[in-house]
């Protein structure tokens, strides 16, 4: 039963990576045909419009790389549709790769578009065919940009439609096998779990009885060492110890310095008749009875 079920898997999933592989690279294909075609057509519309006559750069591209003798371009027809649409199809399976590993959309296709423009330029001025773009006329920069992005875009879009990596799903929130699906629906009830309990946690702390201001101070004993008397002691409603010295220090003016000695007890704080809601209150002493 085991080895049945081996079986089946292998016929359903192909030999494994290379299966993968080599889809990706026959949908590559397909995808950069599609954009050599758009491309194409669109050059051939602007062509009709502007009258910029063929470009037979790629031609020479291609003669540079395989050491053929020079021939007149009207020989190089062939040469010139072959190298047109061999790099546009050759560089296909890159942007399907992309789109199978979670790159897709316009940003992808935008990088995808440089990607055609460096292996353009790279092939014609290392040949010496072509020449660095900067120098050409700023019409022809456009005109290249223009049909460059065409194909970069068009292809993009057939790659990102053809994609069929298993992680497609994930990025593109559709549905996949029964196994997807259950692995999706745990996730889902486990942050609608976690949901519930943030918010059954809010609501105790929300219901839960706020600390009263009485309860949040506190009353300590100070002493406020001030030029020419040192040792004052005084009485501070305060938060805290840092909070106490900071109000003494503040009541008892410039270049004075304050030092908690120790926090009240209730009976003291009965006995000197002070009521912590009144947070900031400080209280001189004529004598330290702490």
């Amino acid at each position: 039963m085991t080895g049945d079920r081996l079986r089946t898997d292998r016929r359903q999933h192909g030999s494994g990576p290379r299966a993968d592989l080599g889809s990706t690279l026959a949908r590559g294909l397909v995808a950069g045909a599609a954009g050599v075609a758009a491309m194409t057509l669109a050059e051939k519309v602007e062509q009709s419009l502007t009258g910029r006559p063929n470009s037979y750069v790629p031609a020479h591209t291609l003669r540079r790389i395989l050491g053929l003798p020079p021939r007149p371009d009207r020989e190089r027809v062939g040469m010139n549709w072959a190298m047109h649409w061999g790099q546009g199809i050759a560089l296909g399976p890159l942007r399907m790769l992309m789109a199978e590993r979670g790159m897709r959309g316009s940003v992808a296709s935008f990088l995808f578009l440089n990607l055609r423009l460096l292996n353009d330029q790279a092939l014609e001025n290392a040949t010496g065919a072509g020449a660095p773009p900067w120098t050409w006329p700023r019409d022809e920069q456009r005109i290249d940009l223009l049909h460059k992005a065409i194909y970069a875009f068009v292809t993009g879009y057939v790659a990102d439609g053809m994609a069929q990596h298993p992680d497609r799903t994930r990025h593109h929130g559709r549905g996949g096998d029964g196994d997807d699906r259950e692995a999706a629906g745990e996730g889902i009830l486990r942050r609608t779990a976690l949901s519930k309990g943030r918010t059954a946690a809010d609501q105790g702390a929300r219901s839960a009885p706020r600390k009263t201001r009485a309860e949040a101070n506190r009353a300590y004993g100070v002493r406020v060492d001030v030029p020419g008397r040192p040792g004052v002691p005084v009485l501070v409603i305060a938060r805290d110890e840092l909070d106490a010295e900071l109000l003494a220090a503040e009541a008892a003016g410039p270049d004075a310095h304050a030092e908690v000695f120790r926090e009240l007890d209730r009976d003291e704080i009965r006995e000197h008749g002070l009521d912590l809601r009144d947070r900031g209150s400080v209280r001189s002493l004529a004598t330290l009875r702490l």
